[in-house]
């Protein structure tokens, strides 16, 4: 019989000072009936000899304590700073990803579907305003519910409908975002229609603004610290567990920041760029490296750099679960800088990146179709435990011909590597709600750009994990 759970209660009025408590980490990477399993061979807390003290710290943590270390290098952005009440941080300006609330109507790999289900998520949202106006005696929810046919109403919805919001649409609205880590995707980015915005609009105002941003999961994430660089708009979801990113620039604030993404239409000039790593932290760099030819953009990319080398992600695991990166001055800055201006290169050009050479096999005779490329409902998936065959639909099987080394399957993004992310998403999918078919084909102008477009995740896949291995190993003064 397994022993019963003991749950210790502290009580602030004992007088002795004699208990101690003792923590062994059974394995969190272990399965629940390996866990089980291991306490059935121990018996009773007799069974282990490795038990270790534990006290909590200043941050009332038990186990798994941050690092007083950690705390001493440069946080990468703080709440002040973001306020604009401090420059206390490397970083000023600093957001969560879009959160549409129905993305299902908001994105779609097709961009003339994206742009079809906008109009006529429009046209149902204008026909419940023009209701509402009409009889202003009906209930806010009684005038949604009678317009439901090509929209999905929630709460911030329904509150934009009662401040009287009137969207309107145009293809220009219709922009590429980042979806899924290495998944870009159409998105109609009127914010009339999204749960909430945060700050995307001082970080991309539109579609042709230019901006790079580095993108790290929320606190709590079930996996590794992960990182990623896009130049483009992200989703909330970016990471599992949610996003913060943090851009190179940050745009003037839009004069009506609860509008939609229209904001600057109608003005001659666009908004004014500025820098968003602060002039205290560059002098700050120039001020410890006694290197005035630092520069903002050798910062981000050093910034970058750091936050993939693994001795850091490991020395430091746990302030990374629960807080926001600080940056060490590790003793080689510009080898850092220079690597995460190769890991930049890759990851914001994955869809037009060298290809890995993959051998392309048929199960049939002849001269392959353009339909023999299409995907399936069905997901792409590999045929043995190697990963070394990936079985693309009942028409194509891709076989590695030069050897795809196994550090590439060790690159991981918040828990799957590039490929991974790819088989994941790039399959048909219909929403259960809507109707709405997502049909990863429409991303590709030729159905032959898939294989292309494989041969370069997994080019990604092998660049990232040689260039991570040559990191430096000392990444802390």
């Amino acid at each position: 019989m397994l022993p019963d759970p003991t749950i210790l209660v502290k009580n602030l009025n004992t007088q002795h000072g004699g208990c101690s408590i003792h923590y062994r980490d059974i394995g969190g990477e272990l399965r629940r009936e390996e866990k089980l399993e291991k306490l059935k061979e121990a018996v009773s807390i007799s069974g282990f000899n490795d038990w270790q003290p534990v006290k909590p710290n200043k941050h009332h943590e038990w186990i798994e304590q941050r690092s007083e270390v950690f705390q001493q290098f440069y946080p990468i952005g703080t709440k002040e700073a973001k306020l604009g009440k401090a420059d206390d941080a490397i970083f000023g300006l600093y957001s969560l990803g879009l959160a549409t609330g129905r993305d299902p109507y908001i994105y779609n790999f097709s961009r003339d579907a994206c742009i079809e289900n906008a109009r006529l998520m429009t046209q149902d949202y204008l026909a419940a305003l023009s209701e509402h106006k009409a009889n202003p005696k009906l209930t806010i929810d009684e005038v949604a519910s009678r317009h439901t046919s090509n929209i999905k109403w929630n709460r911030e919805l329904k509150n934009n409908l009662k401040r009287k919001k009137k969207p309107n649409f145009t293809e220009d609205y219709a922009r590429i975002a980042a979806y899924r880590p290495f998944i870009a995707i159409n998105c109609y980015a009127d914010y009339t229609f999204s749960q909430m915005k945060y700050q995307v609009d001082r970080i991309f105002p539109d579609a042709s603004s230019e901006n790079r941003v580095i993108c790290i999961p929320n606190r709590g994430a079930r996996v590794p610290f992960s990182v990623l660089m896009t130049d483009t708009m992200l989703d909330l979801n970016f990471f599992d567990s949610g996003s913060q990113y943090f851009p190179l620039y940050q745009y003037s604030e839009p004069s009506d920041t609860s509008n939609a993404t229209g904001t600057f239409d109608g003005i001659d000039d666009p908004p004014d760029r500025i820098d968003n790593i602060s002039d205290t932290a560059l002098r700050a760099f120039h001020e410890h490296y006694q290197d005035d030819t630092i520069t903002k953009d050798m910062i981000f990319d050093y910034i970058y750099g750091i936050l993939h080398a693994p001795s850091y992600r490991k020395e430091f695991a746990n302030d990374l679960s629960k807080m926001l990166p600080h940056i060490p001055y590790a003793p080689d800055f510009h080898a850092l800088a220079r690597a995460g201006t190769a890991l930049a290169d890759l990851h914001l050009n994955y869809e037009t990146c060298e290809q890995y050479p993959l051998e392309l096999v048929f199960a049939h005779d002849g001269e392959p179709q353009p339909h023999h490329f299409q995907l399936g409902t069905r997901a792409m998936r590999f045929a043995d435990d190697e990963k070394t065959t990936l079985i693309v639909n009942e028409h194509i099987r891709l076989i590695r011909l030069t050897g795809i080394p196994d550090a590439a399957h060790h690159y991981l993004v918040d828990g799957r590597t590039p490929l991974g992310w790819f088989i994941n998403r790039y399959k048909i999918k219909q929403d259960e709600y809507s109707g709405i078919v997502n049909d990863p084909n429409g991303w590709f102008a030729d159905p032959r750009d898939l294989v292309t477009a494989i041969e370069r995740i997994v080019y990604v896949s092998v660049e990232s994990a040689q260039i991570i291995e040559r990191l430096p190993s000392e990444v802390t003064p």
